[in-house]
């Protein structure tokens, strides 16, 4: 599987998985942003395809989706296509941010504008002048604070803390949640004018779950990925283990089979990598594969293809076996196969 820059991925084909590493126009930005973005599921190439379209210009995009899909990738590499990708990226939690400074991180503070300012300071919009901003968790920001930056995204001016004098704002704002927006709206967690301002361009991360048809290209680019990084011999997972992957909710989304692949090939002796590496506390929420369970809230598609591939799984990709159980014809079982893209 060939690793492609971000220039080379723009015209690829159909039937090859999207693995993207580090980019950008100058050296230093590559080296920095670190992104992986892998999938080949239908869901991820229309989201690339998203990524692609959005990238040139300078409208605020909010990217929403369960914690551990990506979002932070997606908003480096909307960075890493975009004209100002040799310019700043600036990412900030709001989260891990105190509420009580956030502010004075985000616009800066002029020399004595509060005790203990004794000389001028940059926020995070001087930082990334002429590049991005990335707002990581939007929802737990102050909605006093939501609402001077609404003013910022329209005016694209600022005022240090203390300060007098406008300062310009040319900064592309990313942000991300992993709340539910309808209830962060209701809750008032989520200011409406800031989030209509945001949504024009918005891009949803599935879980895992929805998308299980990555996790073996996932699996196989973690394993080189950290075999590299401790200095192991390239490893492999059994047929066991790959059926636990494959049957696993993942309910952490991709960070946790990152970790997971990690603790495993710094566990392991060898080079075959049985299901004994992957962690007790997951095994145990292994399911039968007898069963299939599909959270509540899954849409009708989401969950007939989860019910296929599940059932793929149990019969060995045996496709008659697998019709008979799904009360399918063979035919019926492959233009559902070819409508959902999953491979053979």
């Amino acid at each position: 599987m060939a690793h492609r820059s971000v220039a080379e991925q723009a015209e690829i084909a159909e039937d090859q998985p999207i693995v993207v590493q580090k980019g950008g126009t100058q050296e230093d930005v590559s080296k920095r942003l670190q992104v992986d973005f892998i999938g080949n599921s239908p869901v991820m190439r229309e989201i690339y395809s998203m990524i692609h379209l959005v990238a040139d210009s300078s409208t605020p995009v909010l990217i929403t989706g369960e914690s551990g899909t990506g979002k932070d990738v997606v908003a480096r590499l909307i960075h890493m296509k975009s004209p100002r990708s040799d310019l700043p990226f600036i990412a900030i939690n709001c989260a891990a941010v105190p509420k009580d400074v956030f502010e004075n991180e985000l616009f800066g503070h002029e020399h004595g504008a509060f005790t203990g300012a004794i000389s001028k300071k940059s926020g995070y919009l001087e930082m990334a002048d002429r590049g991005t901003l990335f707002l990581d968790e939007l929802a737990e920001m102050e909605t006093e604070t939501q609402a001077k930056l609404l003013r910022v995204i329209e005016t694209k001016a600022f005022r240090r803390l203390g300060g007098k004098s406008e300062m310009s704002a040319d900064v592309r704002m990313l942000a991300a949640t992993n709340k539910d927006v309808a209830r962060a709206l209701k809750a008032g967690e989520l200011r409406r004018d800031l989030y209509y301002r945001f949504s024009v361009i918005e891009i949803y991360l599935p879980p895992l779950r929805e998308r299980k048809e990555d996790v073996p290209l996932l699996v196989d680019h973690f394993l080189k990925h950290f075999c590299h990084k401790h200095k192991k011999t390239l490893k492999r997972f059994s047929a066991e283990a790959m059926k636990w992957f494959l049957n696993y909710d993942w309910p952490g989304n991709i960070r946790e089979l990152r970790n997971l692949v990690e603790r495993a090939v710094i566990l392991s002796s060898t080079d075959l990598l049985s299901q004994d590496y992957l962690p007790a506390s997951a095994a145990q929420i292994h399911q039968d594969s007898s069963s299939i369970s599909i959270p509540i809230g899954t849409s009708l598609d989401a969950a007939e293809k989860t019910i296929i591939l599940q059932t793929l799984s149990a019969s060995d990709n045996n496709k008659s076996k697998a019709a008979f159980l799904l009360g399918l014809s063979r035919k019926a079982l492959y233009n559902k196969l070819k409508r959902y893209g999953i491979k053979d």
